[in-house]
């Protein structure tokens, strides 16, 4: 992510101008945690990326899931386990210049570091991503590298979730996803269906600031 948007992200955390974040669990998640949970060559283990301090992350741990959340703000890891009331420990992680904050457990783990430094090296065998808020806030050029790291993470029978804004293509972020975008980038073997639309954001993301918001798409991605 270039420095100029991680800044901007940065600062909205320190503001605590967080629009985006909910109090609840997004309902597309409630739907179709199946997709998510039931590839048959890997355990249930879901990554999130760029994920805040989403009470999504707790609601996967709660239902037996092993989860991996990314995000860049320390603010938010930190306010995450303080408000879910959940005990961490802190590891410093040199391959990512970032830091690991994980449960007891270890059902919930999450770095805090620049995004394009994870890799496979650090997690994989994932069942699922549940990419909510992730791409969508990435400017043109670096979803190309986006989507470049989540190959890496991908295989045959993955569950991938993807939540995108249906809006005006030339505004952002978040920026407007579509099919085709999805498809083109992934590339060959990969399959983009929507699943749903939201018209109404629920429970806490203010979307006021943006008028030509229509609504959310969820699509599912398989991948051969």
């Amino acid at each position: 992510m270039d420095d100029k948007t991680m800044q901007g992200w940065m600062g909205c955390w320190e503001k605590n101008t967080v629009p985006w974040h909910r109090s609840d669990v997004h309902e597309a998640l409630e739907k179709y945690l199946e997709i998510l949970t039931s590839s048959p060559t890997a355990k249930n283990k879901i990554f999130v990326p760029l994920c805040g301090k989403t009470v999504d992350i707790k609601w996967l741990a709660d239902r037996g899931n092993e989860v991996v959340g990314l995000e860049a703000s320390e603010i938010a890891v930190k306010e995450f386990f303080s408000e879910q009331n959940i005990d961490y420990i802190t590891e410093d992680v040199p391959a990512l210049k970032g830091k690991l904050y994980r449960s007891h457990d270890n059902k919930i783990k999450l770095y805090c570091c620049d995004l394009f430094l994870f890799s496979t090296e650090v997690e994989s065998g994932f069942s699922g991503i549940w990419d909510r808020g992730s791409l969508e806030a990435m400017t043109p050029a670096d979803q190309k590298r986006y989507i470049e790291l989540m190959k890496t993470l991908i295989h045959p029978g993955i569950g991938y979730l993807l939540e995108t804004p249906d809006r005006d293509p030339n505004k952002g972020p978040p920026f407007n996803v579509s099919i085709e975008d999805l498809e083109e980038g992934f590339g060959q073997g990969c399959s983009a269906a929507k699943l749903s639309a939201v018209e109404k954001i629920s429970s806490g993301a203010d979307l006021q600031s943006m008028p030509d918001m229509k609504g959310m798409n969820i699509f599912r991605l398989t991948f051969l």
